[in-house]
């Protein structure tokens, strides 16, 4: 009975240590996550840098040396770093996995948001900051993860892991970091694949329930067009019929009307029939019909009126922006539009350029590629990389299925893609779709999302490097 009463003893010990362990780790991740979602790195009033400097610190500290840790700065753009670690691998035989996020973060003004966006705060359930969801959760999660790892005994992986904390994804008047160090430093970067933000995971519409887990395989290529329309202009006590903000604005409208065909993916078909039974209700059931028969009209109805939904069907483009004129008392000599073009993979920026001119049907309005970006092939859903992810949800999410998903928005995967290193969209982090306004006001992120997907992407990590 004693030998009995010790060895329980010894395992509630040893339970509480393990516990009390966790609980310090937590709380060491919590705090790395703060001070990034609290350092300004917007384009207008931040740094990534200073974000980047603030990594090196906790990587040096963990015992990286110099050579394992590089920060490295585009010529004439200070506040432009990016950062790359690396935990080696002797004797590797095959190439190491990158683990991809982007630091920068969307500009946010105080005076609009609820709360201070610069400063992390919990509340009824959530975190509250620019970047808390995009893309800080996953630089958080993975710089801790370096950190963790380089302090373990016994950790031997069989490959090279790599860190690379990047700016530049959000806007395009910064360097982009990956395109950066793709072309210039790519010796620090070159993987066998990479893990990258791109999807999460679905919740019901109460929060109560995880649906389905997402695996990015494919995304939308953003391209920039402009309307133009110019005129000889004159004084505005002499109204003429040919108005370029009139003739601007027939256009603009047309494009409000403009619905490119319709293309099902192969990725999006697969997602539909796997998400349609789980989600349920109208938009699970015209799921359901377009995955079984992608022209069902009656089904693509109903999703081309969800947003969201309607984005993974076809190429989109929106106006975003409109400047017109160049006096109150004057006829305008000139009116443009800036339309946001979301364009379907395999799309050219020619053949989109075709559509909207066909559709505005007036030779007066000038439309231009304003910016073209090369699009890329989807990355192939192999068992090397899927096997783990599986394992992971099996544990984490028993039941819930896994699904392919294609991002509506622009990653910066799209370089590695073309780059030939493939590139899946994974944090494990669930949300009810929209909640997380990422971009927009009051940015947030569950809590038990965050460390949901901290505990997955160390299960799909470690399970990758053994």
């Amino acid at each position: 009975m004693r030998t009995t009463v010790v060895v329980f003893l010894t395992l509630v010990a040893s339970l509480h240590a393990d516990a009390q362990t966790a609980d310090a780790g937590k709380a060491a991740f919590r705090e790395i996550y703060r001070e990034m979602v609290e350092i300004d790195s917007s384009a207008t009033t931040g740094s990534c840098t200073k974000v980047v400097r603030a990594a090196e610190t906790r990587l040096l500290a963990a015992g990286y040396t110099a050579d394992d840790v590089h920060v490295v700065i585009p010529e004439g753009k200070p506040d432009d770093g990016n950062l790359v670690a690396r935990i080696h691998a002797p004797g590797a035989k095959k190439k190491g996995v990158l683990l991809l996020a982007h630091i920068d973060v969307v500009a946010a003004k105080r005076a609009d948001w609820q709360r201070d966006p610069f400063k992390l705060i919990e509340e009824d359930g959530f975190f509250h900051g620019r970047g808390a969801a995009d893309d800080k959760a996953m630089a958080a999660v993975f710089l801790d993860l370096m950190i963790r790892l380089k302090g373990e005994r016994g950790f031997k992986p069989k490959r090279d892991l790599i860190l690379a904390l990047t700016c530049g994804e959000e806007t395009s008047n910064r360097v982009n970091g990956v395109d950066y160090l793709l072309q210039n430093r790519r010796e620090l970067i070159d993987a066998a694949f990479a893990i990258n933000e791109g999807a999460g995971g679905l919740l019901s519409s109460d929060g109560s329930k995880h649906l389905v887990l997402q695996v990015q395989a494919g995304e939308k290529i953003h391209q920039v067009f402009s309307l133009e329309v110019t005129n000889k202009g004159g004084h505005s006590s002499r109204p003429e019929r040919d108005n370029a903000i009139y003739r601007l604005a027939r256009a603009t409208l047309s494009i409000e009307e403009l619905s490119f065909p319709i293309e099902i993916t192969p990725v999006v078909r697969e997602y539909f029939r796997v998400t349609g039974p789980t989600l349920g209700g109208e938009i699970g059931d015209a799921m359901s019909a377009v995955a079984k028969k992608p022209d069902d009209e009656a089904a693509l109805t109903t999703l081309r009126n969800d947003p969201g939904y309607n984005a993974l069907l076809h190429t989109t483009c929106v106006a975003t922006q409109v400047e017109a004129g160049h006096a109150p008392n004057a006829l305008p000599q000139r009116a443009t539009t800036t339309l946001s073009c979301r364009v379907m993979q395999g799309t050219t920026p020619e053949q989109v350029k075709d559509t909207l001119e066909k559709a505005i049907a007036d030779d007066q309005v000038k439309v231009e590629i304003v910016r073209r970006r090369n699009g890329s092939n989807p990355p192939e859903l192999t068992d090397e990389v899927m096997k783990p992810v599986r394992a992971a949800a099996a544990k984490l999410w028993p039941g819930v299925p896994v699904a392919p998903s294609m991002t509506a928005g622009a990653t910066d995967g799209r370089f590695l893609m073309s780059a030939g290193i493939p590139t899946y969209g994974m944090s494990g982090m669930f949300a009810v779709p929209g909640e997380n306004n990422a971009h927009g006001l009051d940015e947030k992120i569950r809590v038990t999302s965050l460390y949901e997907g901290r505990d997955f992407l160390e299960r799909i990590v470690r399970a990758y490097v053994k």
